[in-house]
């Protein structure tokens, strides 16, 4: 099991831009094994996947997973299509990287229901049989207001019924959900194949919450209603290895650093 960092912008726990390869060495020298590269990330820099991975490598880091923004529940065939080709674009970058996981996001923000996730299943069939035969697995996480319960994502999951399709577990994303992350472990473990790692604790104060209608705003990992240790004893039993990044969410309430000393703690003692 490894400790990864999710590298979703160049921006600080402030919101102001920063020396973002610095702060991945200050990741490696506190443990941090693993980078997940978004291409949404490295498009806004104009940074290359390739050239993103040689700076990886002057770290003395590697990347984990390449992630592709795409709507695979959108009912118009030319969004279905153009998120298929976005597919086939995340396994060309994996195959760069030399890495075997496409981790496919987006669309679950904006559909819910059973027609939805009807047309999910089919639009995940199509991209876990395109990254099938390019050897590469695919992965969605709960998130949003579709597959965003236990329940549902392995509803879809099950329905796939692609070997090449699991699942990124991420538990803060459950507590939003109003689902006990603990138990949606239990539930997902044989299909988790990589972990994201943010946590919340209540906020009685509406004027905290960062999600309207959520009761709760970020807290440090090792803290608050996520108990990351438990949940990475619980995937560990079913089998898995894999990476645990910590999802730099939540400005300075997330306490980012403090956040990955905990999860590479957490890793040591699993």
């Amino acid at each position: 099991m490894k400790v990864g960092i999710m590298l979703m912008s160049d921006r600080g726990p402030d919101g102001k831009p920063w020396d973002w390869k610095k702060h991945l060495s200050n990741c490696r020298e506190r443990g941090v094994e693993v980078v997940d590269l978004f291409d949404v990330m490295l498009k806004s820099i104009g940074l290359r996947p390739i050239d993103a991975k040689d700076v990886l490598d002057g770290l003395g880091l590697r990347p984990s997973v390449f992630g592709v923004q795409t709507d695979l529940v959108s009912a118009d065939p030319k969004v279905r299509e153009r998120s298929l080709s976005m597919v086939k674009y995340g396994i060309e970058v994996c195959r760069q990287l030399e890495i075997g996981h496409l981790f496919s996001h987006g669309g679950q923000h904006t559909n819910s229901g059973e027609a939805a996730l009807a047309r999910y299943v089919e639009g995940l069939s199509e991209a876990a049989d395109i990254a099938g035969e390019a050897g590469i697995m695919l992965s969605i996480e709960n998130a949003g207001t579709l597959c965003h319960t236990d329940e549902e994502l392995m509803r879809c999951v099950e329905a796939v019924n692609k070997p090449n399709l699991k699942v990124t577990f991420d538990g803060g994303n459950f507590v939003l959900a109003g689902c006990d992350p603990h138990k949606a472990a239990e539930l997902l473990a044989p299909k988790v194949v990589h972990v994201h790692a943010k946590s919340f604790e209540p906020a009685p104060n509406p004027g905290e919450r960062p999600f309207p209608g959520k009761p709760y705003k970020y807290c440090p990992i090792g803290k608050g209603l996520v108990d990351y240790g438990k949940i990475l004893k619980t995937l560990a039993a079913e089998g898995f290895d894999g990476c645990v990044s910590f999802e730099p969410e939540g400005g300075e309430d997330s306490k980012w650093y403090q956040s990955i000393d905990a999860l590479v703690g957490m890793v040591a003692r699993t």
